[in-house]
């Protein structure tokens, strides 16, 4: 006999900063959204990508636990590509697998304004693994079925009571390194496998290559990451979690 599942997220968790909804569909589709508080947006006032990569790979992650099913999965890797800086207060992201192999499964989700404005397309793929006893348990339905991950500390409607997403996943700068940033792992950030969820590590590097470029110009402006391409090497489950960043080519 073994022990149901965790939990998960637990109580304080990036998914339910974001106000994470997401409704899955039998097609192996789905649409998902966020809340784009203050809380979840740069000093420009643009919604941080990090946030947007995190809303990209769960609702990807969700349908590759599906298609992956009775199996589990881990993000191989993750593309984000932006049309522009986001302003919109709720972003939906809408999924689809684009193919589903025994070893591999491939997605991509749309992402757009609550009007319907385009705002990015992410791609990632997902490794099949064999299930283990803590993962949670997702089964297949001739039905859709919805899943909602909100905070569970009172501020269900108040955003701006929240701290920033930076401040609660615990990001530092490390002095002397270029682009050098760096967080401890905590259940704030923690994925069903026990490592680093996949959008806190971009968000740990979209912040790495901003200050990086920072540094390089010596300007005072501020740089906002429009693009990320993120390959996963293996789980980080031991903090310090660190980022640098070699600026390459600046014009």
């Amino acid at each position: 006999m073994t022990d149901s599942p965790p939990s998960y997220p637990p109580a304080k968790h990036i998914l339910r900063s974001l106000r994470y909804e997401v409704e899955h569909r039998p097609d192996f589709t789905s649409t998902a959204s966020m809340e784009a508080g203050p809380h979840l947006r740069s000093a420009s006032g643009h919604v941080e990508i990090g946030a947007l990569a995190t809303l990209a790979d769960a609702t990807a992650g969700g349908l590759a636990a599906l298609a992956a099913s009775p199996g589990w999965i881990a993000t191989s890797d993750l593309t984000l590509h932006l049309a522009g800086p986001v302003s919109a207060r709720r972003v939906i992201a809408h999924g689809r697998v684009l193919r589903r192999g025994k070893s591999k499964i491939v997605l991509a989700v749309d992402l757009e304004s609550d009007q319907g404005s385009p705002l990015g397309i992410a791609t990632m793929s997902f490794s099949v693994l064999p299930r283990r006893d803590g993962n949670p348990i997702m089964v297949s339905s001739s039905e859709a079925t919805t899943h909602s991950f909100l905070p569970s500390d009172g501020h269900l409607d108040e955003p701006a009571a929240e701290g920033h997403i930076h401040e609660a996943i615990g990001l530092s700068m490390i002095a002397d390194v270029v682009g050098g940033v760096e967080t401890d792992m905590t259940e704030y950030v923690v994925n069903t496998l026990g490592a680093m969820q996949g959008g806190a590590v971009a968000t740990l590097g979209a912040q790495s290559a901003s200050s990086a470029v920072q540094a390089s110009t010596g300007s005072n402006e501020f740089f906002e990451c429009m693009d990320l391409v993120i390959t996963y090497l293996s789980l980080g489950k031991v903090g310090p979690i660190r980022a640098s960043a070699v600026v390459t080519q600046v014009s």
